[in-house]
């Protein structure tokens, strides 16, 4: 399974862009075969730098960060993490919300690679509805 739009932009300030993005059919499912997942991409961008990785989340954990996302959302305070839990990346997107103020930190790639972006921002509580919105199926 992936997220049903092309492209969703998450943040876009003029200066830091965060997007989400649907994945191919073949290459979702990749990582272990016969287990629940949802696939789909992550995409960063500023005037200097972009970067993108391809995100799995496996039922057991999608669970668990869906519901850090909602009530983070709905108490403007509280933090959760996107890890990819295929086995070509360490990639992640984490998120710390204080009083409606979100501070995205993140890994595009993997540190092993020698093609990978790290890079942090702050936005506000409206970054995670599109997010949510995405993610739930």
């Amino acid at each position: 399974m992936t997220i049903k739009n092309d492209i969703t932009s998450l943040w876009d300030n003029g200066t830091d862009k965060l997007c989400l993005f649907a994945v191919s059919a073949d290459s979702q499912y990749k990582y272990i075969s016969g287990k629940p997942c949802i696939t789909f991409g992550v995409a960063y961008e500023n005037e200097k730098y972009k970067g993108c990785d391809v995100f799995t989340l496996f039922d057991h954990f999608y669970d668990e960060i869906l519901d850090a996302m909602k009530n983070t959302f709905r108490e403007l305070n509280g933090s959760f993490r996107l890890d990819d839990n295929g086995a070509d990346t360490d990639g992640y997107v984490g998120f710390k919300m204080k009083n409606g103020r979100l501070h995205v930190e993140g890994r595009l790639g993997a540190t092993f690679s020698s093609y990978s972006l790290t890079f942090e921002f702050e936005a506000d509580q409206t970054l995670l509805g599109p997010l949510i919105q995405n993610l739930a199926f």
